[in-house]
């Protein structure tokens, strides 16, 4: 038998089935031919009127985006509303769920793993960037009012507005892709603007680098042996040059239990090492990875000079600040690597004379030090410097690495030991333009003597650097390898 409790709960159900059915009847009237902006309002309010209060609570944004299908596959079969420019259902579908839980125009580009960088000025201006080249994206945002729409949703999930008095916002997406948007207000033209920086899943191997071109096997050898040597260096370079992936590649050939902190704005690098590469393997490395936030954010002591000098008291051998940039940044980092710690970090700069120069004019905003016992310091500290560009062709190389010798008074002393050099520029000329840069990786000097000297006590037999200490003859060539493949360049 039923109790009462039972049958007033069966009465809500059905009484709420019913008042559902009234609501949709009540919007199925209106269906006429509407156009698409009219089905997307009617399927927003139909989703707020049947939400569930699990859906209202769901904090997962995927599950959420999950549930949110659930709900417009329901709209579009129990309404079956007629709208401009879409003959098939299904079609419908597909642009209410691009639209509501995805990124409209952009939702391709967001899920094409091979696009790096989403760029829309206006709602008809919208670039990509893929492979290192920028091409224009096929498709638009409807106006001003749609772009602002899809902005909403990409800073959301950080909690972020964009207003008149909040006018630029760092955020990240549901995937954790980088964007920084601006209001339309702090614009001549009266439009928003975004930029969106993925982040590859996919780990890139020394392998497809040297099949790349991006540097030698030769080039690696060196490469490799400066993290295993404890030799301290910077990588510099343009934005979007490939400075964080060159350095995740370098920090992958540390002793597993040479304990490393990053610090990074947003976090990028994939540190984590598994037992035999599975995912949910037993992690074998010592790291620990911190996200800074903005130099100028108040509401958090979390900023990247506090995690630094926090670094320090957590017993590191290795501290990586993804980049350095505040004067104070500087200074810790210097402190950090006179203090028995090595490090690696990144620099926007023009070469490896600029990167040092670049960090003696901001350490010396910060200290009262002379200047020559400042670059001495630095000099000491700074083992390596690696330069890394962008080219005309996209192509991603290590243009030169060179090793910090010291300084003479206001001088740094550089050992170039690799330089890129240019050749040509070949030019096919079809549909679109297309350029590739012809040069070559090349050998200019040696490894010092206390280079070498770290090395050995490092445990690193000579063997595995001798042809680095011996004058590259004017004829020498880097071979390119891969699988077995030697290619002469």
């Amino acid at each position: 038998m039923l109790n009462r409790g039972k049958i007033s709960d069966m009465q809500q159900k059905v009484s709420h089935h019913h008042n559902k059915n009234e609501d949709v009847n009540a919007v199925k009237n209106k269906f006429t031919t509407i156009n698409f902006d009219e089905a997307l309002e009617l399927c927003q309010k139909y989703i707020t009127k049947i939400a569930t209060n699990a859906f209202r609570r769901e904090s997962d944004p995927v599950r959420k985006r999950e549930m949110t299908k659930s709900y417009i596959y329901e709209f579009v079969d129990s309404q079956k509303p007629i709208v401009e420019g879409f003959d098939e259902l299904g079609d419908l579908k597909l642009a209410l769920i691009n639209e509501i839980t995805h990124y409209g125009p952009i939702t391709k580009a967001m899920e094409d793993p091979t696009i790096d960088e989403i760029r829309a000025n206006a709602p008809e201006q919208i670039f990509v960037e893929t492979g290192g080249k920028t091409l224009r994206w096929e498709h638009n945002f409807n106006d001003r009012e749609h772009m602002e729409r899809i902005i909403s949703k990409l800073i959301g999930v950080s909690k972020a507005r964009l207003t008149p008095k909040i006018p630029m916002v760092n955020a990240r997406t549901i995937e954790g892709y980088r964007v920084n948007a601006t209001h339309a207000e702090i614009s001549p033209y009266g439009m928003p603007a975004f930029l969106i920086r993925k982040f590859s899943k996919k780990t890139i191997t020394p392998e497809v680098m040297i099949r790349n071109e991006s540097f030698s096997s030769n080039m690696f050898k060196l490469l490799s042996l400066i993290p295993k040597a404890d030799l301290s260096w910077i990588t510099v370079g343009p934005t979007g040059s490939g400075k964080t992936t060159l350095n995740e590649i370098l920090v992958g050939e540390i002793n597993p239990l040479s304990r490393i902190i990053t610090i990074e704005n947003p976090s990028e690098m994939r540190l984590i090492r598994r037992e035999g590469d599975r995912e949910h393997g037993k992690v074998i490395n010592d790291v620990l990875q911190y996200e800074s936030v903005p130099d100028d954010d108040d509401s958090s002591p979390a900023t990247m000079e506090n995690l630094l000098i926090n670094a320090m008291r957590q017993s590191p051998h290795w501290i990586g600040p993804g980049e350095l940039r505040s004067p104070g940044e500087f200074a810790t980092a210097l402190r950090a690597a006179q203090t028995g710690h090595y490090f690696f970090t990144t620099l926007h700069a023009e070469g490896d004379k600029e990167a040092i120069y670049r960090f003696l004019t901001a350490y010396l905003m910060a200290s009262n030090e002379p200047a020559e016992l400042a670059l001495r310091n630095i000099c000491n500290a700074v083992k390596f410097v690696i330069y890394q560009e962008k080219l005309a062709d996209g192509t991603r190389k290590v243009t030169s690495i060179s090793e910090i010798l010291g300084s003479d008074g206001l001088e740094p002393l550089i050992n170039p030991i690799y330089k890129f050099i240019c050749d040509d520029v070949l030019e096919e000329k079809g549909t679109h333009k297309v350029l590739k840069i012809l040069g070559r990786h090349v050998r200019v000097g040696k490894l010092s003597e206390k280079v070498q000297q770290s090395m050995l006590k490092a445990g690193i037999k000579k063997s595995r650097f001798e042809f680095l200490t011996k004058a590259p003859e004017e004829s020498e060539k880097e071979v390119y390898e891969f699988d077995g493949l030697k290619v002469d360049y």
